[in-house]
């Protein structure tokens, strides 16, 4: 009977350290969007000639990208959304150039990985700063949500 209790509580005692060891989760480390990555994500599109300016902020405290893009007055909202998920997805295929992240690229409807890690804030303007659309999405939604001028 006491051998029979001593292997029950053995038996307890292992698998209470097994579930404590399962719930010590590390959190991933965030990407790297470097310089580098930045200014070749704004050459690229920087290359319209709608587009007149961009900048990009990365808040790694608060895992936040914000994107923003100075359109030309030719610029409409319909565009200004296609404009600022271009940029979205270039900087995520430029994030998942650098092998220490480890991220997949955006691919069809899919932003890729970059932004399961990152809320995005999204802002195109025409050069007179009036605002065309605004986009935001957070890390557990798959796509943009967007809100435009009226």
């Amino acid at each position: 009977m006491k051998k029979s209790l001593l292997v029950f509580m053995s038996l307890v005692a292992s698998l209470s350290m097994l579930a404590a060891c399962s719930n010590t989760t590390k959190e991933k480390a965030l990407p790297t969007i470097n310089e580098r990555i930045q200014k070749e994500t704004k050459e690229v599109m920087e290359q319209s000639k709608l587009i007149k300016d961009t900048d990009i902020t990365v808040d790694q405290q608060k895992k936040v990208i914000s994107l923003n893009v100075t359109a030309s007055s030719d610029t409409n909202s319909d565009y200004a959304e296609v404009i600022g998920l271009n940029f979205a997805k270039t900087l995520a295929i430029g994030a998942s150039t650098e092998k220490e992240n480890n991220l997949h690229k955006p691919e069809n409807d899919s932003l890729g990985a970059l932004y399961s890690f990152f809320d995005l804030n999204i802002t195109v303007k025409q050069e007179n700063g009036k605002v065309l659309a605004k986009g935001k999405k957070t890390t557990n939604e798959t796509k943009i949500t967007w809100e435009r001028a009226q």
